[in-house]
């Protein structure tokens, strides 16, 4: 039985270079290779979203079994926009194909310029914002060598100058809800932004095991933020496990292979093409779908 949703969500971790240094963070490929990613080769990116392209845009085995209307391309990382004009060639490119397109950014190269850039070819606009208390921040490694965070207002300026520029773009603010930060109230906060979405992550512990947090905490959290934010979606571990459709910057599709057991790698997308890569990885287009079912988006 088919299980229809209107779009397909592939999720492209450009680089994993980060000028922020999150002590949860989860997209690490730990084998040093930066000089290997596809941005760095000319023409690979582009080569990239051009098979998977002609793959997911057409006719294929894989929509005729699970139906879907739109592909987005969620430009993701380490941080895309560390990577500047080679991000933007990837999104005029992703555009030209035909996809939607997205970014989850922790912001801190969202500079007038910018989003002048991007804002107008980004159909959502993601943004990692953990914590409204810089203490809390410095404490996740959500800051830069130098000490510099996004802070609760370069985040207000932030998604009203994206909704100035682009009045049909969706804001969505992902919060992972971690050891640092399960007992804040954002409330406020978040009812000055505005999100189309909030989602709240539990902490997913795929690399340290002290990144961790009970049932009971993560629920607390939620149940603080449910009463004052609509758009609220919560999202524990259980929900996240081969249910988000991810290539790596070596461009491998991957998955998380459970709890602290690393990941799971395709062959070279571009070596072995897009239906044989993505064969050998799970996918649980259910799990995919039924977040979307019960309201909870990527």
């Amino acid at each position: 039985m088919s299980i229809p949703t209107q779009e397909l969500v592939i999720n492209f971790h450009m680089t994993e270079v980060c000028n922020y240094r999150c002590t949860y963070c989860y997209a690490k490929w730990n084998d040093n290779q930066f000089r290997n990613e596809l941005h760095l080769q000319p023409g690979q990116v582009e080569q990239l979203l051009s098979s998977l392209a002609d793959f997911f845009l057409s006719a294929n085995p894989f929509k005729q079994e699970f139906p879907y209307q739109t592909v987005r391309i969620n430009f993701a990382g380490g941080e895309p926009m560390v990577l500047g004009k080679q991000f933007i060639n990837a999104l005029d490119t992703a555009k030209a194909l035909g996809f939607r397109t997205s970014i989850i950014t922790n912001g801190h190269f969202l500079t007038p310029d910018m989003l002048q850039q991007s804002s107008s070819k980004l159909d959502m606009l993601g943004i990692s914002f953990d914590t409204a208390d810089e203490l809390i921040a410095q404490s996740i490694g959500r800051a830069d060598r130098r000490g510099h965070w996004l802070n609760a207002n370069q985040l207000v300026r932030i998604a009203n100058t994206y909704r100035q520029l682009n009045s049909k773009g969706q804001l969505k603010i992902n919060t992972v809800v971690n050891p640092f930060n399960w007992y804040e109230n954002m409330s406020s906060l978040i009812a000055q932004v505005q999100p189309d979405k909030w989602k709240l992550l539990r902490v997913l512990p795929v690399h340290d095991v002290r990144q961790v947090i009970t049932s009971e905490q993560y629920q607390a959290y939620v149940d603080r933020h449910a009463p004052h934010v609509s758009n609220l979606i919560a999202e524990d571990n259980d929900a996240m496990w081969a249910s988000y459709l991810m290539i790596n910057p070596q461009g491998r599709f991957y998955q998380n292979n459970g709890p602290e057991k690393g990941h799971l790698l395709s062959d070279p997308i571009l070596k072995a093409g897009v239906e044989q890569a993505f064969s050998q990885i799970p996918f649980d287009f259910h799990a995919f779908a039924n977040r979307y079912t019960h309201g909870v988006k990527s």
